[in-house]
């Protein structure tokens, strides 16, 4: 690769602190995406300039004290942030995560050294093209996820490079070099002391990348520990793959707990999610325990129950698992399309008719509740008058 193209915030940044006698590279996701050919998030700068000669350098812009005590100061152009950091040494890790202090340096080499993965530890300025002093383009050529220096000690230093591992892994469809490897499964423990909510954030792409049904097989013990759940039992990888993320997770759950929803619910609990994928996740899993949707009437009933996010999760779950064939999502674009109502909202009646027929309180919630299933399996029309009739036959 001849040159990468950058954009004008990283080109300026890396120019100016040129001029004033600096080295500046992008550095870590930004070459190795680049030289993938995939798409760049964000571009992070690494330079020997210290924090304050930043902030100096870059005084009639908005720079943010992002992280100064570990060296990294934020650049505002354009609208968008970029990270600058000092070179650095990291010091002592006490806490399975966060070096207890860092000693800056003036030497790339070493900063460059104390990073996770080769491919992660190259570095690119138009000036030098990209320096690769760890084999990372070779690593890459290989499809090759392999640490920088000895496995142990890196994650040992910092545990959630355990998981990084296993997400590039699984989101490169890469495989995980053998002393790497060994060193994930003597190192897991320490995956206890990483929060909940960053081995979440890495377990969802780990989910959806294209080698996900291979890291889950190949490294079961570890995702049996976070997610409390047996992986004995899993889909066929032909089937997973077709699945996006959300599905792929719940496909785990319904094939390998007698109470998916339930242990789905607890294992999101534990992981801090957010409300909406606990909630829509644990719907999904009941209605592919309670319901069926091989027919249209069946899926708008479960529409009526549970709703249109859980059920097309539900289908893309059960395609996943081999309950239903892809022609299930043909019931439900049928079902949404026949008028039929699923909401109390599409009843031609309302609560307001059904006081005007002498009912009260919760009992008025139990017959729309009645006539709306009327309405979906056929017993009864959706008109004003054939549901008043059924009413006062009730």
């Amino acid at each position: 690769m001849d040159k990468i193209i950058l954009p004008y915030g990283a080109e300026l940044i890396i120019e100016r602190l040129h001029k004033h006698g600096y080295r500046a590279d992008v550095v870590g996701g930004a070459v190795r995406d680049a030289y993938l050919g995939r798409a760049i998030p964000d571009y992070d700068i690494t330079t020997n300039a210290r924090p304050e000669q930043v902030k100096e350098i870059f005084s009639d812009m908005h720079t943010i004290d992002t992280g100064i005590k570990h060296g990294t100061i934020t650049v505002r152009i354009d609208g968008e942030g970029y990270e600058v950091t000092t070179y650095r040494l990291d010091g002592e890790y006490k806490d399975a995560r966060h070096p207890e202090s860092v000693q800056f340096t003036d030497e790339l080499a070493l900063d460059l050294s104390r990073r996770d993965f080769t491919m992660n530890a190259m570095c690119y300025n138009h000036e030098d093209g990209i320096t690769d002093l760890f084999g990372g383009i070779s690593d890459i050529e290989c499809k090759t996820v392999r640490t920088v220096g000895q496995a142990r000690e890196r994650f040992s230093e910092d545990a959630l490079r355990i998981l990084r591992a296993l997400r590039f892994a699984s989101v490169l469809d890469f495989e995980i070099e053998e002393g790497t490897r060994a060193a994930i499964f003597e190192k897991a423990h320490l995956l206890s002391e990483i929060s909940a909510e960053r081995i979440w954030v890495e377990l969802k792409k780990l989910i959806s990348g294209a080698g996900a049904h291979r890291i889950l097989s190949e490294y079961r013990e570890i995702f049996e520990s976070i997610l409390s759940l047996s992986l004995e039992k899993m889909p066929k990888k032909q089937s997973f793959d077709l699945g996006n993320g959300s599905a792929r997770i719940l496909s785990l759950f319904y094939m390998g707990s007698d109470k998916p929803s339930d242990s789905f619910e607890n294992a999101m609990l534990a992981l801090h999610t957010d409300n909406k994928t606990r909630k829509d996740g644990t719907a999904a899993l009941r209605v592919l325990k309670e319901c069926s949707m091989v027919t249209e009437r069946g899926v708008l009933l479960a529409l009526m129950k549970f709703g249109k996010a859980a059920v097309e999760l539900a289908i893309d779950t059960g395609i996943i698992t081999g309950i239903y064939s892809v022609t299930v999502k043909e019931n439900l674009t049928l079902a949404l399309k026949s008028g039929v109502p699923y909401t109390l909202s599409g009843l031609e009646v309302g609560g307001r008719e059904l006081m005007n027929a002498g009912l009260k309180g919760e009992k008025i919630g139990e017959v729309l509740t009645a006539l709306l299933i009327a309405v979906i399996e056929g017993r009864c029309e959706n008109t004003k008058e054939a549901l008043l009739q059924m009413v006062a036959n009730i």
